[in-house]
């Protein structure tokens, strides 16, 4: 009996809010892991999400592509599709992130590399962070994919924050940069890790904030991260550790936050 048409799959298994952001999309299946590792079946639970045969990271069944992401990242994300997921406005977060999670990664941060240093943020969306960063004496860059939203950021903090989904190849080296709620959107995880390391100085350091799940029960508690038109890869810590260990560097857990932890990351 032949599948029915991805799009189908997909409709039938999220709540009917995302089903205008499916549409604008394309997807293909997804048949291997980042690590070359084949994708199988996980569970009931999860429908559009598979685990690796090799290293048990969960891959979402059918990955947007590349142009489909680019639409998607662009003010629909920021601006509708966060909305339906009942988060706040991008105004209400630069605000509300000071409450909640900024002065947690400025003490990270601070520790891993103090000011003077050059750092940059991927994916920095309401750029709180980098202006806080900025006033504490550091040398500031941001990268966001939405063009409009670079723009407001950039306006906003007096950062220079640049659209795109990574730093342009002529950029310099970085003392820290800075990876928070990304690694999980992005493609290509082994292209994503190497070009950190291409940016980062000999003594530089990455802080990294994303889901890691090690056990079904953690998957069903913390269901909510998985948005598979979004949340591309889900991670446990054997597939985290190896990820960045691939493309030479070690990861070390310097804490937690929502009940996620955050890594320290750098050259072995």
């Amino acid at each position: 009996m032949q599948e029915a048409p991805i799009k189908d799959i997909l409709i039938a298994n999220t709540p009917a809010a995302l089903r205008p952001f499916i549409a604008m999309m394309d997807f293909i299946s997804a048949t291997n892991c980042w690590c070359g590792g084949v994708l199988e079946y996980w569970t009931p639970e999860f429908e559009l999400y598979l685990q690796c045969a090799s290293c048990g990271c969960k891959s979402v069944r059918f990955r947007p592509t590349n142009e489909s992401l680019g639409r998607f990242y662009s003010s629909a994300y920021w601006y509708e599709y966060q909305q339906v997921h009942k988060c706040p406005t991008v105004d209400e977060r630069f605000e509300g992130d000071m409450l909640d999670r900024i002065p947690h990664y400025m003490n990270w941060l601070r520790g891993l590399y103090p000011p003077p240093c050059k750092v940059i943020e991927i994916g920095c969306g309401n750029g709180r962070l980098l202006f806080e960063l900025k006033q504490a004496g550091y040398d500031c860059t941001g990268v966001e994919m939405d063009e409009r939203l670079a723009a407001l950021v950039t306006k906003k903090t007096g950062v220079p924050v640049h659209h795109g989904s990574f730093p342009a190849s002529n950029d310099p080296i970085y003392d820290l940069i800075v990876v928070i709620d990304v690694l999980e959107h992005a493609p290509g995880q082994i292209d994503f890790v190497r070009n950190v390391r291409s940016r980062l100085s000999s003594t530089g350091k990455v802080l990294v904030h994303c889901p890691v799940l090690d056990t079904l029960e953690a998957s069903v508690q913390f269901r909510y991260m998985f948005n598979p038109l979004s949340h591309l890869w889900i991670h446990n810590s054997t597939s985290f550790n190896k990820l960045w260990l691939d493309a030479g560097l070690m990861a070390v857990k310097a804490g937690e936050l929502f009940n996620m932890p955050v890594y320290a990351i750098s050259r072995q």
